[in-house]
């Protein structure tokens, strides 16, 4: 949507993976609210609140803090997150992190000493531009994701 955007604020990003490309940052100390939209990977170790709609990777650090609804294809949270996320490929939880909410997402880690308080539901997540959970901030967006249904237990149910 918005191609590369760079946030910077607080201190350096040197505990970045440096395997990875990051697209923007939004650093420790600063504070960002509205939507957030972008391709590609962001880093979150400053303060969120609002709705974040992605294709790619949401990191959120140790000192991240978000609260809104989330709507990514795989996030990785080590801060505090309060909300719901819809992650079409992933959501891990890795101690100090935090994330109170519902998540949807085909695949879930918690990894021993995070905390998870919530509903999670494991199914199939697609990208799809006719529908989504949220949609009224998804019209600015364009981004959405739906369910997808097991076509083998719709199969099943026929006969």
């Amino acid at each position: 949507m918005f191609g590369k955007i760079k946030i910077i604020g607080g201190k350096n990003p040197e505990s970045f993976d440096k395997t990875s490309e990051l697209n923007a940052f939004l650093g420790e100390g600063t504070k960002f609210e509205g939507t957030l939209s972008f391709e590609g990977t962001v880093r979150v170790e400053g303060t969120l609140k609002g709705n974040i709609f992605a294709k790619d990777i949401l990191i959120v650090g140790d000192n991240g803090k978000i609260e809104g609804e989330i709507e990514v294809d795989t996030i990785i949270i080590t801060g505090d997150v309060k909300g719901n996320i819809r992650a079409a490929k992933r959501v891990e939880i890795s101690p100090p992190g935090k994330f109170y909410g519902n998540i949807e997402s085909p695949a879930f880690i918690l990894h021993e000493g995070a905390v998870f308080e919530g509903n999670c539901s494991m199914e199939q997540i697609k990208h799809d531009l006719t529908k989504t959970k949220f949609s009224s901030s998804s019209k600015e967006t364009g981004h959405h994701m739906v369910k997808e249904k097991n076509k083998e237990t719709t199969d099943v149910a026929k006969h």
